[in-house]
């Protein structure tokens, strides 16, 4: 799943590159005495901002529609066809019907998918073959531009329901709204609901005015709005995944809690803005560099690295189960952990959310 997030990073990092040169092109042509070349200027503005829209939207749906097919993939491996929740069977079996009658697999977004592809893994599927692969396409199949509603309907048959409210108080996203709106700090609700539905409309609108008008839409962004948008469509982006993440870690690795859970002391921090914690004990080792995680209230994921340890006030590179811990012990992280929030330590790495190290 990192893999697809990484992705849109690089994909948005070069729009921020593009943007970053339009105001270069346009000083160069002004360096002109022809009035045709000094119009240019004007013309390469409508394209600029058509080329844009179009990119910054494109990039988003592919992300979306990536990271849900990862998600429901991954499910697919850790559970039985039958075991999915219904309506990700219900919209698999329907939308894979309708890509059979769409007679046209093998073309544009739809290249290399052949009716017998579909056909063999519907079978694998109904018939109950271990391990079997379900039709991607089926899974993120959508009828319409990705407004707010729609991102929601995508994650609701693969048991997420209403990711665009649960991201209200995603950390890239009120970081993005505290710094737009000019807050002293953050609102403690979130960023409003209608904030994240108009600036996804937005991106949607001017894609569409571009689809329909070409290069010719009523108003054009500037370069201070492009990033803007750009910086939006990342931090929505990064708490999508944020939540996706902190249902798969529930899946794959709160089930063995009873070992990997580290409660907090209660009454004792955490401190330095959330990053240091104090443990009552551990039941598996622990070392600099593990990987560890915390689920918030909404069911995002906050996840990392141990960065330091401390027992007894001296500072340890590993922890070995067994030892007396009678002050707890002190874990630094490279995240923010919340109040009395249970961490869970990871016993193997788990190279689809945590980069190598």
């Amino acid at each position: 799943m990192r893999s697809t997030l990484d992705e849109l990073k690089r994909e948005l990092d070069e729009l921020r590159d593009f943007v970053a040169s339009i105001a270069y092109v346009n000083e160069a042509l002004g360096t002109y005495a022809a009035p045709e070349v000094r119009g240019f200027a004007a013309l390469r503005r409508r394209f600029d901002n058509a080329a844009f829209v179009v990119a910054l939207y494109a990039s988003f749906e592919a992300y979306i529609e990536k990271l849900a097919a990862a998600f429901a993939g991954l499910e697919a491996q850790r559970l039985p066809y039958a075991d999915l929740p219904q309506r990700l069977v219900t919209k698999h079996l329907q939308r894979s019907a309708d890509l059979l009658a769409r007679g046209r697999l093998g073309e544009g977004r739809h290249a290399g998918l052949t009716h017998a592809g579909v056909v063999a893994n519907l079978h694998n599927c109904l018939s109950g073959e271990t391990p079997y692969s379900l039709n991607s396409p089926a899974i993120v199949w959508h009828d319409a531009n990705l407004r707010v509603k729609d991102v929601d309907e995508i994650f609701l048959p693969l048991g997420i329901d209403n990711i665009c409210t649960l991201v209200r108080k995603g950390d890239a996203l009120v970081e993005w709204h505290v710094a737009v709106q000019g807050l002293s700090a953050a609102p403690p609700e979130g960023v409003p609901y209608t904030v994240i539905e108009k600036r996804l409309n937005d991106v949607v609108e001017r894609r569409n005015q571009v689809a329909h008008r070409g290069g010719n839409p009523e108003d054009l962004l500037g370069i201070a709005d492009m990033n803007e948008a750009i910086d939006f469509i990342s931090a929505l982006s990064a708490d999508i995944f944020s939540i996706v993440v902190g249902y798969y870690l529930r899946a794959r690795h709160s089930p063995v809690s009873g070992v990997t859970r580290l409660n907090q002391v209660p009454g004792d921090g955490p401190y330095l803005d959330g990053k240091v914690v104090v443990v009552s004990t551990s039941a598996i080792p622990l070392s600099v560099g593990q990987a560890i995680f915390v689920i918030r209230v909404s069911g995002a994921a906050r996840w990392g690295r141990i960065q330091s340890l401390q027992l007894d006030g001296a500072n340890i590179n590993t922890f070995a189960v067994g030892k007396p811990v009678p002050e707890g012990i002190g874990i630094r992280l490279d995240f923010a952990c919340p109040e009395n929030a249970t961490l869970v330590a990871l016993q193997s790495e788990d190279d689809l959310v945590w980069a190598p190290i």
